[in-house]
Parts: C-alpha cells; structure tokens; sequence
C-alpha cells in the first residue's frame, strides 16, 4: 500500500510540473503567434527624406515616391490635433496643398496607407 502512494504522490507531482511548464510556456506561443499575424500587415516606414515639401507661398508642395494606394495625408500641429487631412490617389508622385492662415510653428506631416508611410516636419515662420 505505501509502494502504491509513493508512486501517485511522484505522478502526481510530475503531471503537476508538467502543467506549471506548459502554463509558462502558453502566453509565449500566444504573443509570438499574435506577433507573427501583426507583422504580416506591419506599414513600411520610410525615412523622412523621402516625403519633401516645399513651402510656396500659402501653398505647400508634396514631393515623394510614387504611392501604390489611395494614401491619407494628414498635417499635425505641435499639440497633436490635425490641421488638415487630404486624400492622395494611388500612383501620385506629387501634390500641393494649401494652408491658408497657418499659424506659426513646427507640423508633422503624414503620407499613409496600407503598406506605406511617409513622414516629415515642416517648421512655418
């Protein structure tokens, strides 16, 4: 009889470790799978010199590498809140904006969509 407690004392013990490893291990499979869903419709992120703009007058031009879908443009001010918002067809190289009666300051300006991001800041003085 003790022969026989020992031996589900040890069984039960190991089934016990063995669901205290695979309940360590589970959240880890859980994130990288989620992680590996997430990277599949990760943006790419271009360096900011590749969205030039220029400033001509109250207008500003948009210069960058040709878009491969209907992009979103949007200009923020220092404190987050969109001044503008503008949508840019797919296959563009090029718009102008205009911005009438900016105030003065730095602006974050985004060019996006599904596989492509572009970014710059602009300072209007």
């Amino acid at each position: 009889m003790r022969n026989k407690v020992q031996v589900s004392f040890c069984l039960k013990k190991d089934f016990l470790l063995l669901m205290f490893v695979i309940g360590c291990q589970l959240p880890a499979t859980i994130r990288a799978q989620g992680q590996s869903a997430e990277n599949s419709n990760t943006k790419v992120i271009i360096k900011s010199a590749e969205l030039k703009v220029k400033q001509q007058g109250s207008n500003w031009q948009f210069a960058f590498p040709r878009i491969q879908f209907r992009s979103a443009l949007k200009v923020t001010n220092s404190n987050g809140a969109v001044v503008k918002a503008v949508m840019v067809d797919e296959g563009l190289e090029a718009i102008n904006v205009s911005l009438n009666n900016l105030p003065k300051g730095i602006y974050q300006c985004v060019l996006e969509n599904r596989t492509q991001r572009f970014a710059a800041r602009v300072m209007v003085r």
